[in-house]
């Protein structure tokens, strides 16, 4: 019943606005793990993830903008609007825990010393 008043029309907007979304999501989710150093969110630190974050949404707002050609023609209502929202909200938690964790898994291989090659020892 609720999902009869949702109609996403044809055309891209609605994967337009899906993908706008999920991106300044994971911009934003971004800022707020360096903010308050949450490391099952972190992709990076310093001032390396600010820059990282505001651009990953200054990007998404700036594609989005230049690609939607149907921006100003009637298409998605509030309720399309919020749906996909939500499900691009749903997408990028778990989106941003896994490039979290493959993140932190790289760093620690980077900045595990090398092990110094053994020696065969002789067969008798």
């Amino acid at each position: 019943m609720f999902f009869d008043l949702l109609h996403f029309g044809s055309g891209p907007q609605a994967i337009h606005y899906f993908f706008f979304c999920l991106m300044a999501l994971l911009g934003t989710i971004q800022g707020i793990a360096i903010r308050y150093g949450r490391p099952d969110l972190l992709w990076f630190e310093g001032w390396f993830g600010y820059a990282l974050s505001g651009g990953i949404i200054v990007g998404s707002f700036v594609w989005f903008f230049l690609t939607d050609q149907e921006i100003f023609i009637p298409g998605l209502a509030g309720g399309e609007l919020f749906t996909l929202f939500v499900i691009a909200f749903v997408v990028a938690v778990p989106l941003t825990r896994a490039i979290a964790f493959a993140a932190t898994r790289l760093r620690a291989l980077a900045l595990q010393p090398k092990s110094p090659a053994r020696e065969k020892e002789p067969l008798l």
